[in-house]
């Protein structure tokens, strides 16, 4: 039995989703209530997400959890090498980290997403990331015009991501590092990505079966 308990919005849960979606690995989605502390605590001890439980074993990080995938997923879905490319592009972004927070979290928990289906669940996530924002859900969406100009400007001088169709249609752990960094900013209405990177995204949820949120966004 291979269960995953995770979170849809959460990048580090992506990953897990990423690579059981490609290397075709049948598991039990459990998507939690975000201010359900108990079920992680009892499973792992610690607050976090996502846990992979497999044959009787429960593993709580996420690259840990990622390799385990790739070991018992279908060995003809190689994934291919990381190549530096993953932490060039998280180096970047992290230039704008404040600024993408502030656009995705007074987002992510209003386009009905089951983790937070109950106002418990959003008050949860509300008062943490608030904190670590410095500002209210409401001075950061009205501040979106500046947010969004300043991941722009980052966007627009990211290094080329090579494409699954130019490889084969191979996933890389390039992509498990950078596809969930990415995927939280397709949120945001009107938050011009270059082509190349849109297409980057359309093609890794294709081959992965990860969702974007180009069709809710805010």
């Amino acid at each position: 039995m291979t269960r995953i308990y995770l979170y849809d919005h959460c990048p580090f849960c992506v990953r897990a989703s990423l690579v059981a979606g490609y290397k075709h690995v049948a598991f039990e989605r459990v998507v939690l209530l975000n201010d359900d502390e108990k079920t992680c605590f009892d499973l792992i001890g610690a607050k976090m997400v996502p846990i992979l439980e497999h044959d009787g074993a429960l593993i709580g990080e996420s690259l840990d959890i990622c390799k385990r995938l790739d070991e018992i997923g279908d060995e003809k879905q190689i994934i291919l090498p990381a190549s530096g490319l993953d932490q060039q592009v998280a180096d970047q972004l992290s230039q704008v980290g404040h600024a993408q927070w502030a656009l995705s979290f007074p987002r992510v928990i209003r386009i009905g997403l089951p983790e937070f289906a109950t106002e418990g669940a959003q008050a949860y996530f509300r008062s943490k990331k608030e904190k670590m924002l410095e500002m209210s859900f409401d001075d950061a969406l009205a501040n979106t015009g500046a947010h969004k100009n300043a991941v722009e400007q980052v966007l627009a001088d990211l290094p080329k991501l090579p494409l699954p169709s130019e490889r084969e249609n191979r996933l890389s752990w390039d992509d498990v590092i950078i596809f969930p960094r990415l995927r939280g900013l397709t949120l945001v209405k009107g938050l011009e990505f270059p082509e190349s990177i849109q297409t980057y995204l359309k093609e890794i949820s294709s081959l992965t079966g990860v969702d974007l949120y180009f069709d809710r966004a805010i």
